[in-house]
């Protein structure tokens, strides 16, 4: 059976930052044979997109049901959950060994890709109303998701907002300074914040933090850490 919602968030995922390329190109982005024209969207992440997938539905399945790994069909059934930040560093690997064989110079490939592939998430993240619903805090203000008793606030379309706008900026943080480390770092920091300040408000079971929420924190807290150091460094080497 097809999911149509997921699918539908697929495809605005991929299509709007595919778009968006028009004007903000992948000029470091390998070349295309025959045409020896830098490679599109599609052409970049559609490798990277499917690894992270594949290891983010494997960790998960690792981590809450392990004697499901094998089954093809379990495996297949990506809405009960896919680890974001595994399937985000596998994803990072296929890049950077992609940029390795083609010759390009350490990061160029991250630093380029990361604005439209944060527009990508945002684009996703949006979409939440093609799948089961935008969920977020009761409020009077919002849309009621399928199966739910109250209107809620979709937090998936104000993360939508924040990653456009953090988006920009590291578009706009990569025309203003050399250091690569700093682009991707700025942009980690950024998705990793976005999602940890969401969580917040996100229904979940149980008083805790979900799993997903506290790799998003670490993730946040580390990425600061590592963009001051690269900062001060970059600043250092410029003086």
């Amino acid at each position: 059976m097809i999911d149509y919602g997921l699918l539908a968030s697929m495809i605005i995922a991929f299509g709007v930052p595919s778009m968006l390329a028009w004007w903000w190109p992948l000029d470091d982005a390998p070349v295309s044979a025959p045409s020896d024209e830098p490679a599109g969207f599609l052409d970049v992440t559609l490798g990277p997109a499917f690894a992270g997938l594949a290891v983010g539905r494997l960790t998960t399945l690792a981590l809450d049901d392990p004697n499901s790994i094998g089954s093809l069909s379990d495996m297949l059934i990506i809405r009960s959950g896919v680890e974001f930040w595994p399937g985000v560093a596998a994803a990072a690997v296929v890049v950077l060994w992609a940029e390795r064989r083609a010759g390009l110079p350490h990061l160029s490939h991250p630093a380029a890709l990361v604005p439209l592939a944060m527009v990508g998430y945002a684009a996703y993240e949006a979409a939440c109303i093609f799948r089961d619903g935008c969920f977020g805090p009761d409020s009077e203000i919002g849309l009621q998701p399928p199966g739910v008793s109250s209107r809620m606030f979709p937090m998936g379309w104000l993360m939508a907002a924040a990653l456009i706008v953090a988006a920009v900026a590291v578009r706009a943080l990569a025309s203003r300074v050399r250091s690569r480390s700093v682009v991707v770092a700025a942009a980690t920091f950024a998705v990793a914040g976005v999602r940890a300040i969401a969580s917040i408000w996100l229904p979940h079971v149980g008083d805790g933090l979900t799993r997903q929420h506290v790799t998003s924190i670490v993730i946040a807290a580390t990425a600061g850490v590592v963009l001051t150091v690269v900062t001060a460094s970059a600043a250092t080497s410029r003086a």
